[in-house]
């Protein structure tokens, strides 16, 4: 049996405009309608004004979809934190999962440790390790 290859990538961004309720509800039903039809599953995280996503689908479709999202003028400083092939889904019931946090949540989700906004957007290291990419493994650790 020959394992279909899938991709994922996530990143974090800010926005450019900080949304409210309602603008953020607008753009994931928006989202979750049009990755329902590309077969594209993930998570967005909404943190202070940041975005951090998880995408994962077809190679293809995922490069295609990063590409439009990195000219998205709805945020900026777009920075890709991980991306590789798997053989399955993380989320394979969510077309977007989607969670608000603040910032008790983020320290939760840390272990207590404060999530400061310049540190995200460090790109010197590891970028794995990033606080970006820590929140995100601990919210999906913590689902």
């Amino acid at each position: 049996m020959v394992k279909t290859v899938l991709k994922y990538i996530s990143y974090i961004s800010r926005q450019a405009h900080i949304l409210n309720d309602a603008n953020l509800e607008s753009l994931l039903t928006n989202c979750r309608k049009k990755n329902t039809e590309r077969n594209i599953t993930g998570l967005l995280i909404s943190y202070k004004g940041h975005f951090i996503q998880y995408i994962e689908g077809e190679p293809d479709k995922i490069d295609k979809l990063f590409g439009k999202i990195k000219k998205d003028p709805r945020h900026y400083e777009v920075v890709e934190l991980a991306s590789d092939h798997i053989t399955q889904r993380q989320f394979s019931n969510w077309s977007m999962a989607f969670r608000k946090v603040d910032e008790d949540q983020a320290e939760d989700l840390l272990g207590y440790r404060r999530l400061q906004r310049d540190e995200v957007f460090n790109q010197t290291g590891d970028k794995m390790n990033s606080p970006a990419m820590q929140l995100l493994n601990s919210f999906v650790n913590n689902l």
